[in-house]
């Protein structure tokens, strides 16, 4: 065991999908012990030099106190400005009406 404790690394990337996860490193960062701070600094390097992949990276995150980081892609729905002015003329409506 070493006799000082891990400071937080940093590193200069303009990649989201990075950035996103250097966060969720530095929130367990925050709250982990001198030996799982090392464990984050290996895993975080890892992942700046492609060696793992974002879910593997999110599963070593993940603790055994239920806290789980997780990898996913959010579908955002859209529509033209004119169906969703309809929609909001409907549902006007219907609120008016009611």
């Amino acid at each position: 065991m070493s006799s000082e404790e891990p400071e937080k690394l940093s590193f200069d990337s303009t990649d989201f999908k990075f950035i996103v996860a250097y966060q969720s490193y530095e929130k367990a960062f925050a709250e982990a012990t001198p030996e799982d701070r090392e464990m984050l600094n290996e895993t975080i390097t890892k992942l700046f030099n492609n060696e793992i992949t974002y879910p593997q990276f999110y599963d070593a995150l993940s603790d055994e106190e239920g806290r789980r980081f997780r990898y996913h892609r959010s579908q955002i729905s859209t529509s033209r400005k004119f169906a969703y002015r309809r929609a909001q003329r409907k549902a006007d409506n219907i609120k008016r009406h009611k």
